[in-house]
């Protein structure tokens, strides 16, 4: 993804536009980890296993969501 985001920003900007863009990688992830261990212990009992069910059935869909983008092309 940062060989293509740099690929086409202006030279002046890009450490700026870099630095946007890891805020939507990194906060996304530090929160996701917060709430995952809330639910893992007071929804799941400490089941480890339904974090990784979740995660596959997240891939699962999004899967299937980027088959329906229509391509402009």
């Amino acid at each position: 993804p940062y060989a293509i985001l740099v690929g086409s920003l202006p030279e002046g900007k890009m450490g700026y536009y870099v630095g946007v863009f890891n805020f939507f990688i990194v906060i996304p992830q530090i929160v996701a980890s917060i709430i995952l261990g809330f639910i893992l212990k007071h929804v799941f009992s400490d089941q480890t296993i339904y974090a990784f069910v979740i995660g596959g059935v997240s891939m699962v869909v999004a899967a299937v969501l980027c088959l329906l983008v229509k391509d402009n092309d």
